[in-house]
């Protein structure tokens, strides 16, 4: 079992503001065509719709960033691994703390950090629709944030990255609810 320690942090933001300061569409769909994700997965591109036009529907963007510090930083086995066992068991919760909030927050979306993986393997590769709508959500970078730069200026918050193989100080989990104008 994994021993790790998570902190919360959380800023909400006009859409506006983080639209103009934190999303570059064209950066971020260039990336997406290099992953192996990109036209397998119905979570990430390429879309049948404008991702700016997720952007221009809300007022507000709520960013959600769980830090994990983990015991025993660059202990026990390979580093991305166990990057990816841990954020996958926070990223699961988490998902399901911001699906509850939708439901409270009409009209509301959240989106994470990283592609889908809810199932073994997407129904898209098969040209099938998505086996769990109720609780896919895209991406942030797939519609166009740069989370890295989002979470510097909302948050003051910097992403550590495994390097040579050794696990960073802490880990990053970032989502986003964006939230529909007031009425």
């Amino acid at each position: 079992m994994e021993k790790y320690s998570t902190e919360r942090f959380s800023a909400t933001c006009s859409a506006a503001d983080f639209t103009s300061s934190c999303v570059d569409i064209p950066k971020f769909l260039a990336f997406c065509r290099d992953c192996p994700n990109y036209g397998k997965n119905w979570m990430c591109p390429p879309f049948d719709f404008d991702p700016a036009d997720i952007w221009r529907s809300y007022e507000k963007v709520r960013l959600v960033v769980l830090q994990i510090k983990l015991e025993g930083v660059g202990e026990g086995g390979n580093a991305e691994e166990r990057a990816f066992r841990i954020i996958g068991g926070e990223k699961k919760k988490l998902l399901l703390e911001l699906l509850e909030e939708e439901k409270k927050i009409k009209g509301s979306l959240s989106f994470f950090a990283g592609s889908c993986k809810l199932c073994a393997k997407c129904a898209r590769e098969d040209g099938l629709p998505c086996r769990r709508p109720e609780m896919a959500r895209h991406s942030i970078e797939s519609i166009g944030a740069d989370v890295s730069a989002a979470l510097k200026k909302y948050l003051g918050l910097e992403i550590c990255w495994i390097k040579d193989g050794k696990m960073p100080e802490y880990l990053t989990l970032a989502a986003a609810l964006l939230l529909p104008p007031e009425k």
